[in-house]
């Protein structure tokens, strides 16, 4: 076996053996991975690259004639175009499907809920804001200085120190 031939078969059972640690501890690995902000260098992307990097050296070593210098280009690219097909195919659409369901105070700006404890003119009460997670409950103060009553829908027009100042929405003209 010869010194290109034992580095192929070297990646190609580091592949293997990082796939079951990946298996096995992932998401430590891709933690830390994912520190290097390098998308190339996700679990599923670098194994790949590295298997078939691995495995298509030392297949076209073995069975082809072809030089070594060759072969090694050969497989540098085939490693390198399945680890960008992984990276298309799975790390890409992932991430682009990660949802949260929190949120911060300055995204309420904007929002229509209804009062669900009447809100004083001079004071606090609470309103009701429907979110993706569910219903939530935040104080809030009127803007204007006026009462509003229990039910009332309101649209929150600003929010300051974890208060929401809110006023009556209308859909009159």
């Amino acid at each position: 076996m010869g010194v290109l031939e034992t580095v192929y078969m070297v990646c190609l059972v580091s592949g293997i053996i990082f796939t079951v640690f990946s298996l096995l501890f992932g998401d430590a690995v891709s933690d830390w991975l994912e520190q290097l902000h390098l998308p190339l260098f996700q679990p599923i992307t670098f194994v790949s690259g590295l298997t078939a990097f691995g495995g298509a050296g030392y297949i076209l070593s073995r069975y082809t004639s072809l030089s070594d210098l060759v072969v090694l280009a050969l497989a540098a690219v085939i490693g390198a175009g399945l680890a960008v097909f992984a990276y298309l195919l799975w790390v890409k659409p992932m991430s682009n499907v990660e949802n949260s369901t929190g949120y911060s105070m300055a995204q309420l700006s904007g929002k229509l809920g209804e009062v669900g404890t009447t809100i004083p003119a001079e004071g606090l009460g609470e309103v009701l804001l429907p979110m993706i997670s569910g219903t939530t409950y935040h104080m809030a103060a009127s803007l204007e200085g006026k009462s509003i009553p229990q039910g009332t829908r309101v649209v929150v027009v600003e929010v300051r120190d974890h208060v929401l100042y809110v006023i009556p929405f209308s859909t009159d003209s």
